[in-house]
């Protein structure tokens, strides 16, 4: 008999998983993965940003944030600028043809989030984390 995981660990990673496949259901056909829709998400809502404040707010590492920025800004989404007040920052800023597939994406994205929480599977797996969390801060 197969022995329950009760690692808070997989059940992010799971968690994680599913949240990956339905984003990008809607993300790919604009050629996007999850983490540059992350990128393009945040330019929109926040506006420009500082790479070191996209990664603080994105939670991507350094060198997977210039590669997600990289592909951005070759199809046209985002556009790098100079910091006005410190030159040697350089800022994310959303361009127009970017704000057209944000406003485009973000309600079907919205829609599948939505539908995630009301999934009775993905319900079961959101329990599964927050018990598992509460079990280790002495909840």
């Amino acid at each position: 008999m197969a022995q329950e995981d009760d690692s808070l660990t997989v059940a992010l990673v799971h968690a994680l998983d599913e949240v990956t496949r339905r984003v990008e259901e809607i993300t790919t056909g604009e050629g996007l993965s999850l983490d540059q829709w992350l990128v393009l998400h945040r330019v929109a809502v926040a506006g420009d940003q500082a790479m070191r404040d996209l990664v603080a707010g994105t939670r991507l590492n350094d060198s997977t944030l210039t590669r997600v920025v990289d592909r951005l800004a070759a199809l046209g989404l985002v556009f790098r600028e100079a910091d006005p007040t410190d030159r040697r920052r350089v800022r994310v800023a959303i361009s127009a043809r970017g704000r057209t597939v944000h406003e485009r994406l973000a309600p079907a994205v919205v829609d599948a989030e939505r539908r995630l929480l009301d999934d009775p599977q993905a319900t079961a797996l959101l329990s599964v984390v927050a018990r598992l969390s509460g079990d280790r801060t002495g909840a």
